[in-house]
């Protein structure tokens, strides 16, 4: 793609348009900044139009901040219009910050303060509904195998998510189980309902504990690590490096592991649940001498199939809110490295706060529903 095809330049009374065209991304050699300064000569005033670009490339970042550069030692005034987000944001990561001018610049009044934060929080809520939107936007292409991600780096977070965690999920499910075991035998043991102890510990297992407990589990050990890893490389300038390069962090780095979390949660759940069971069943043998195949037998009886369909839906919520959470605040997070240590404190508290929300929601809608 000849240098013509790239830009022209409008001659006005009050100054110049340059006006920047096509797919910057296949040209062979891009213009160069001081060449272009040189045709726009003298002018008091440039205009930097982006409107005919077909994407924002680097390219046109490191272009546009050089010829202003140059425009600005020449004194002329630049301004600029139409240019791709993408082109805003690396411009100013390479504009310095300016500094803060007296020491008592910082020393806001309460309304101050209150609208910072209230602007904050619009702004945290922006980011998460465009962070939520991009997600189901790049989806198909994903699934599709159009999406910019590495294979080798998604089946490696399977097994770091899936079977790495498949010890500690053992544990807690079957000691939940046989704690529910055997508070339920001691209690209905007064009662002589000791045949109903399957129930309560199927449905107790299905519905809520196997689900909310290895989503905590997936909170502490996966989410953290999730907000720990995106933090460090937010802090050593590596997701910068990605976009400077034309690759989208969230689809290199975020999409694949809420793809994984959201696959393993699933069967995460449904092996907890059979150890759940298990322990309740190890409990009941023990403290009342109910036989495994009768309790099996009155586990068939008790608990219905949609007690599992309910499981299945709030683990595959919790999956999407774990990963979610997690590389929105590691991507959020700041430049240093105490901040790495704070994503992942934030990332666990944010995550067991919207587990527990949820399945508070999911228990008023079933119960609305008479499920």
């Amino acid at each position: 793609m000849a240098d013509s095809d790239l830009y022209h330049i409008e001659r006005q009374t009050d100054g110049s348009v340059l006006w920047l065209d096509g797919d910057w991304a296949r040209a062979e050699r891009p213009p160069s900044a001081q060449g272009v300064g040189r045709e726009l000569g003298n002018a008091d005033v440039v205009v930097i139009d982006g409107s005919g670009l077909d994407s924002g490339h680097p390219r046109v970042a490191a272009f546009v901040h050089a010829l202003k550069q140059a425009l600005a030692d020449a004194g002329t005034r630049v301004e600029e219009r139409g240019l791709p987000e993408d082109v805003g944001a690396l411009m100013a990561l390479a504009s310095p910050r300016p500094e803060r001018s007296g020491a008592g610049s910082g020393r806001l009044g309460l309304l101050s303060r209150l609208g910072l934060r209230m602007h904050r929080r619009l702004q945290t809520g922006r980011d998460t509904a465009a962070l939520v939107g991009e997600a189901l936007a790049l989806t198909p292409a994903l699934v599709s195998g159009r999406a910019q991600t590495r294979w080798r780096d998604f089946i490696e977070l399977v097994r770091e998510t899936g079977a790495a965690s498949l010890p500690v999920v053992t544990v807690v499910n079957l000691l939940i189980g046989a704690v529910l075991g055997f508070i339920g035998a001691v209690q209905l043991e007064t009662f002589g309902a000791g045949m109903y102890l399957a129930d309560l510990v199927g449905i107790a297992s299905a519905r809520e504990m196997a689900a909310i407990m290895t989503a905590f589990i997936m909170a502490g050990r996966i989410g953290a690590t999730f907000a720990a890893h995106l933090a460090t490389m937010e802090s050593n300038e590596e997701i910068d490096a990605l976009r400077m390069i034309g690759v989208s962090p969230f689809e290199f780095l975020a999409l694949p592991r809420l793809a994984a979390l959201t696959l393993m949660m699933p069967l995460l759940y449904l092996y907890g649940t059979a150890l759940a069971i298990a322990g309740g069943m190890a409990v009941a043998h023990i403290v009342l001498g109910t036989p495994p195949v009768a309790f099996i037998e009155r586990l068939q009886d008790a608990v219905a199939a949609r007690q599992f369909v309910i499981g299945l839906i709030k683990s595959t919520a919790f999956g999407v809110l774990i990963a979610l959470t997690s590389c929105y605040i590691g991507l959020h997070a700041g430049r240093n490295a105490a901040e790495v240590g704070r994503a992942a404190t934030r990332t666990v508290v944010v995550c067991i706060i919207g587990i527990i929300s949820i399945d508070a929601v999911a228990a008023l809608c079933t119960n609305a529903l008479g499920i």
